[in-house]
Formats: structure tokens, C-alpha cells, sequence
């Protein structure tokens, strides 16, 4: 800094009011120094690992029925644009059927809830769902996997429709009922129901092991947190699964082997790892109460209803922490001679129940459909 005030004076002689033209020039000199080395860095468009959609154009229509998930596993699917990257959306079910988006978890793709989604066009719906991004054949964007990114890829799919979907039910399974109760908060005038499959949202950090705190804090690098990521993923698919050619995806008669599509997404979408450490670290899974309350109040407000459905033998989403879910949602209500508009139900399986018994699923939202006031539910 000295050597550039030194080289200013002594350019030339000055005038007689040198003083003050030499005042000017040195305070314009400090200030453009000033201004290029505190200025804040520009910040970059987020950039986005492609999907596994970039090796489809290699294969014939036959290879494709043999990947674990063949593109066409669900019917009518389509290539989404988005500002964060290219996504995969399915929409099928008659046109002017009862309209359901359902928003899957956070470790395998849409698929996963196949029979349940197809056991409900069955009863007369039209179902939108689609790869939340770094899972299936969405693309991961770099940049923090938060209730935010989550929303505006719902509004994202919904835009993509030829079908006006202003007003709809709302499914989400485990990270993605954590995800439908975000975006209901911001977009409740959009949601008419909200149905809850094990969700995410309330899990306390505090009761977390030490190394999974330490992991969603940040203070492990990325690189470390996905390594350890992608260990314990692996370990949960050692078991050897075979592989299923792809029948018409409307054939439910055959069992969707949703354990080699995870293994197929570990092995072949690079940003997947990214995309499941992200979630963990700043998705709605945790602590989010206060949320609830809010989604609860403005449904309420507006006459709506919610239901819950909790696995008995879930290890991820205790079925014990319904009654707290109820009483959030509920904001103290009493139940009064109508249907319950918040309804529990505790039913059997575990985590996974969305795969394993969609059917039955299916038919307790029915159920929940016609008069909630009859459910069997309990705590």
C-alpha cells in the first residue's frame, strides 16, 4: 500500500493545490483497493451431477427392460427441465380422477410405493409423483438438499402437468412426509389432505449417536460424511438380489425388486451420495415442531384433514411418537361428533411398509376417505 501511495506522488509535480488533489486521488485509490479485496465472491449457479438418464441413449429398448428400474416402470413418464437440473415425473391414473402427489423417501426412488400408487388409480385417482432430486433418474444440484429445494421441485412437477393441479392430496413417505409438511406450510391453499406414511420431521438430534451429530453439524468435511455414507449403505445391501426383466407396469401381479434399484442407484448415479448426506443435514427430519404446529393450525383453519399411518415394528420413525404427531397436528382439538380431522393408525410392518403393503395402505386411506369416524386407529 505504501509503495502505491509513493508511485501516485511522484508521477509528476503537483500544482499548488496539490494538497487536496493528492487527498482525492489517495481516498479514490484506498477505496477501489478496498472494494476488490473486501467485496463479497460472486456466487456461482449451482452446478448439478447428471442422473443415470445420460447412459439410457446407449441402450436398446430390450437392455433398458433389464436395468432394475427400466424408465418406464411407471407409466406416462417425462423429463422435467428444472433450474436445478433435469427430474423424471410420472403421472398416470384417469384425467378427471381424484388428484394425489406423493413424494417418496430418502433413499430410493418413486417405485417404491408402486402398488400403492397404482392400487389408488385403481379406486379412480390420478397420481403425480416423481425422483426427488439425486434419486432415480433426477439430477443432483449441488447446493444444500433443504426443505426449499424440496418444495420448488414440487411446484416444479405440478407445472410440468397439462392438468391444472392447483388443489390435490398430499402423500409423503418417511423424508418425504418431513418434505409435504414443509411445503404445506408455505403452500396450504394447494393441499386438501395430507396423508403422512412414517414421516420424518420430528426426530429429535439430541437422542442421535454422537458421530451422527457430529455428521449433520457440518464439521466433517463432504467428502468424509458421504465416504461414511456410502459404508453404511453398503452394508445394508449385501444380501445378493437377482434382477427382474420389466414387465407392463401396470402387471402388479409382479413383485418390483426395489433392493436392486437401490443397489442400481448407489452403483450408478455419482450424485446420489451427495444428494443422501445433503438430506440428512439440512432436509426436515429434525426438530421441526414448531412446523407441525403451523401446518396443523392452518389446516385446521381451512377444515382439512390429516392422516397418519405408523408402522408397528419401524425402527427409523417410532410408532410411539404418534401421539406427539396428534397433538401437534391437532392443536389441542377435542374430537367432536364428525370424522377425527387428525387420525392415527399403528398397523403392521416396518419401515419399509410402503413397499411391502401398499395395497393395505391404500385401503386405509380409502377408508380414511370416506368417514374417518370408523378407523380402527390406535396409539
Amino acid at each position: 500500500m505504501s509503495h502505491l501511495f509513493s508511485t501516485l506522488t511522484t508521477l509528476r509535480s503537483p500544482p499548488a493545490s496539490s494538497p487536496l488533489i493528492i487527498g482525492l486521488t489517495t481516498t479514490t485509490a484506498v477505496a477501489i483497493l478496498a472494494f476488490f479485496a473486501l467485496r463479497p465472491p460472486a456466487i456461482p449457479l449451482p452446478s448439478v451431477i447428471p442422473s443415470p438418464r445420460e447412459l439410457l441413449g446407449d441402450l436398446t429398448d430390450k437392455e433398458k427392460d433389464y436395468l432394475p428400474y427400466p424408465p418406464d416402470v411407471l407409466q406416462h413418464g417425462r423429463w422435467v427441465d428444472t433450474p436445478y437440473g433435469v427430474i423424471r415425473v410420472y403421472e398416470f391414473g384417469p384425467t378427471k380422477g381424484k388428484k394425489v402427489v406423493f413424494v417418496h423417501g430418502i433413499s430410493t426412488p418413486c417405485p417404491v410405493a408402486r402398488d400403492l400408487l397404482w392400487d389408488l388409480v385403481g379406486r379412480g385417482c390420478r397420481v403425480l409423483t416423481f425422483d426427488l432430486y439425486g434419486r432415480g433418474y433426477s439430477d443432483t444440484p449441488l447446493t444444500p438438499h433443504d426443505h426449499r429445494l424440496f418444495s420448488s421441485q414440487i411446484i416444479f412437477a405440478l407445472s410440468s402437468s397439462a392438468l391444472h393441479w392447483t388443489n390435490f392430496t398430499l402423500i409423503g413417505y418417511s423424508l418425504g412426509g418431513g418434505i409435504s409438511v414443509s411445503f404445506t406450510s408455505h403452500f396450504s391453499h394447494m393441499v386438501d389432505e395430507l396423508i403422512l406414511l412414517a414421516p420424518s420431521g420430528i426426530l429429535k438430534k439430541s437422542r442421535l449417536s454422537l458421530l451422527r451429530r457430529v455428521a449433520i453439524s457440518g464439521w466433517i468435511p463432504n467428502a468424509l460424511t458421504t465416504l461414511l455414507a456410502g459404508r453404511q449403505l453398503n452394508a445394508k445391501q449385501t444380501q445378493n438380489y437377482s434382477r427382474r426383466v420389466a414387465s407392463d407396469p401396470m402387471d402388479r401381479a409382479v413383485v418390483l425388486d426395489v433392493p436392486s434399484i437401490a443397489e442400481w442407484q448407489s452403483r450408478e448415479h455419482r450424485g446420489f451420495l451427495y444428494s443422501f448426506t445433503s438430506s440428512f443435514r439440512y432436509g426436515p427430519i429434525y426438530d421441526r415442531q414448531e412446523e407441525w404446529a403451523i401446518v396443523g393450525e392452518y389446516l385446521r383453519e381451512g377444515g382439512k384433514r390429516i392422516l397418519i399411518l405408523l408402522a408397528k415394528n419401524d425402527t427409523e420413525i417410532d410408532p410411539a411418537l404418534l401421539p406427539e404427531m396428534l397433538e401437534l397436528l391437532r392443536g389441542g382439538e377435542h374430537a367432536g361428533k364428525g370424522p377425527e380431522r387428525v387420525v392415527g393408525i399403528v398397523v403392521d410392518g416396518a419401515h419399509d411398509f410402503v413397499r411391502m403393503r401398499g395395497r393395505v395402505l391404500a385401503g386405509h386411506i380409502e377408508e380414511f376417505w370416506k368417514d374417518s369416524k370408523n378407523m380402527d386407529w390406535a396409539y
